[in-house]
């Protein structure tokens, strides 16, 4: 189905002031992004960062001596990552869809972050988002999308829940990792309740599919796997209590990345935000 992009924008511009406000399993998200971040600062002097927000990873790596392109399609991400920004020198600000980066030329940084709803949000146009952010690549490519075994059972229960039946919109995530609010009428019962009661459009991805679209793109893969399952698989109120200590915070998000890499690489990921992390480099 089409996307309606503008429909998205005012979206994202009203999620905009909660953007930074992790909550749940977000923050252990955020900081296993870092980790994966600081493997591969060595050598990069240039950083495109898709989809930056208000400017939680563009700023920091601005402050410390990179020079930074942030991209993003929300005016009010853009507003707030501007007011946040102030001083802070070696960053740029642009506005663009991440389906279309054609001002920026191929291979033209070293560091390129996708992270989250640019890709994911972006729908059935999602490969386009990932072949564009492959196009700029230099060297190194971090990607997270939304993570198929974690979508089915989030749209699975939502689904009982509200309906006490397993809806449509189930069988077509399971069978072609799409979501589209108004594919099918039941769906807006599912958004009820959401940031304007909307969920628009999204695209989770199996390891192995995300693995053929690098592929496909010319990328040799890195590393590949779910983002902080062990969050998830601890239950909420496991969750609860690693939130309330900074210490047991810090050391359960290594064990997490650990968890990822050593006991279940093909998990399903944290719930909130994208569950799915690959790191690539041009072939």
């Amino acid at each position: 189905m089409k996307i309606d992009f503008a429909r998205e924008q005012k979206w994202w511009n009203a999620k905009a002031p909660a953007e930074e406000r992790d909550g749940s399993d977000e923050r252990i998200n955020r900081a296993l992004r870092w980790i994966e971040i600081e493997k591969h600062l060595k050598g990069v002097k240039t950083i495109l960062d898709i989809g930056g927000a208000t400017g939680a990873f563009s700023i920091p790596l601005a402050k410390r001596g990179f020079k930074v392109t942030y991209v993003d399609f929300s005016l009010e991400m853009l507003k707030i990552a501007k007011g946040k920004a102030k001083g802070v020198k070696n960053l740029d600000f642009v506005r663009a869809n991440s389906t279309n980066l054609s001002m920026f030329k191929s291979r033209g940084f070293d560091l390129v972050l996708n992270m989250d709803g640019a890709v994911s949000f972006s729908g059935s146009m999602a490969d386009k988002a990932i072949a564009e952010a492959c196009r700029v690549t230099r060297k190194k490519l971090i990607l997270t999308v939304s993570n198929l075994s974690g979508m089915i059972p989030v749209l699975t229960g939502v689904s009982l829940k509200t309906s006490h039946k397993l809806l449509r919109c189930v069988y077509a995530m399971f069978e072609r990792g799409l979501w589209h609010q108004e594919r099918f009428p039941e769906n807006r019962v599912l958004a009820k309740g959401l940031t304007q009661d909307y969920l628009g459009t999204f695209k989770a991805y199996s390891p192995e599919r995300l693995r053929s679209i690098l592929k496909k793109n010319g990328m040799e893969i890195v590393r590949l796997g779910a983002l902080g399952s062990l969050s998830q698989l601890c239950g909420a109120e496991t969750l609860s209590m690693v939130l309330k200590n900074k210490k047991v915070f810090n050391e359960f998000v290594n064990l997490c990345d650990r968890f990822d890499k050593e006991i279940l690489p093909y998990g399903p990921g944290t719930r909130q935000r994208a569950g799915l992390l690959a790191v690539a480099k041009p072939q």
